[in-house]
């Protein structure tokens, strides 16, 4: 795992590195300093009691890795038995550790495991993460504006009054954006049109199916709270999500939330067993997943070399050059 760290540096990457763990450290401090004003005893109470609570959450833990393995095997020649346990760990290592951190993983494993060339799997990783970030980029759109024009969430009370030209300017850049991506997608992707449709639509379909599971769960694990309450915290988590660079962001979320009891008019008691549950499973899955996984797994534990580390990141750099075209 050292070696890993190397991979990003020093000087300003590790400045960068400081400061997103801080970041880190100030939300999840926050964070317990709310929960120790809302009592122990208190949030103890206010956790679900349904056993379908828990079962929503594996369903949307697990997704992200199972839905990679089909993704992945559009392209590669890999069994569900034989990669699951490769992504699960790509899903810690991005989750815990830091961003990328997954992607050199799998890189590493693809060349050592697959007959690939080095190019190959880079290109098709690479691919990958640009068409799931375009998915969750739209997809957020659509559901955002699904929330508001369904009346799941009045803008006006988060947002104030916003002119029509600043929606006009909002939605000219969303569609600049989408043209300029496919006006240069030959530079941008390496795979054809067929396959890079493929993965675009899995995406959305996943991102689309936790967006759906997760309000279902909270409404499962607190039945008494209105759904427009979800579809506004659905819609926070959204965005939070989509932060560049934000470490934690179910911290993040989960650390908004609960400043939000007086616009949802709801006590934050009501809701913090439920945000703190799936917090602590997911970092109490995070460890257990990753144990098993690696303990299931055929091969031993990648150890990447130096000579891995500087070709992932020579081609990183040789893809933004490309990417900039």
């Amino acid at each position: 795992m050292g070696r890993i760290k190397d991979f990003f540096g020093t000087g300003k990457d590790a400045a960068k590195k400081i400061a997103r763990y801080l970041i880190q450290l100030s939300i999840v401090g926050y964070l317990i300093y709310q929960l120790q004003e809302l009592g122990l005893q208190t949030i103890l109470e206010s956790l679900p009691r349904n056993p379908l609570f828990y079962v929503l959450y594996l369903l949307i833990y697990f997704s992200l890795p199972v839905m990679e393995v089909f993704i992945y095997r559009i392209k590669w020649s890999i069994s569900f038995r034989s990669s699951i346990s490769v992504f699960i760990q790509k899903k810690v290592l991005n989750t815990d550790v830091v961003g990328y951190s997954g992607e050199l993983y799998l890189y590493y494993w693809a060349k050592t495991n697959l007959e690939k060339t080095s190019k190959q799997v880079f290109n098709f990783v690479k691919d990958n993460n640009i068409l799931s970030s375009i998915a969750s980029t739209l997809i957020t759109l659509v559901l955002l504006f699904f929330f508001v024009t369904q009346g799941y969430i009045n803008i006006d009370e988060y947002l104030g009054d916003v002119s029509l030209l600043n929606w006009v300017f909002i939605i000219l850049i969303v569609t600049v954006t989408g043209f300029l991506v496919y006006k240069f997608r030959s530079a941008i992707f390496s795979m054809n049109r067929n396959d890079s449709i493929k993965i675009f639509l899995l995406h959305s379909l996943r991102i689309i199916a936790i967006n759906v599971l997760q309000i279902i769960q909270w409404k499962v694990g607190q039945p008494d709270i209105d759904y427009t309450v979800w579809f506004t915290f659905s819609a926070v988590l959204i965005v939070s999500t989509r932060i560049p660079f934000m470490p934690s962001a179910d911290a993040l979320f989960t650390t908004i939330a609960m400043e939000m009891s007086n616009i949802v008019s709801v006590p934050t008691a009501a809701y913090a067993g439920i945000l703190t549950a799936n917090l602590i499973l997911k970092r109490v899955l995070n460890l257990v997943s990753y144990m098993a996984s690696s303990y299931f797994q055929d091969q031993h534990a990648v150890e990447v070399s130096d000579e891995d580390i500087a070709e992932f990141k020579s081609m990183r750099g040789e893809s933004n050059d490309n990417n900039s075209v």
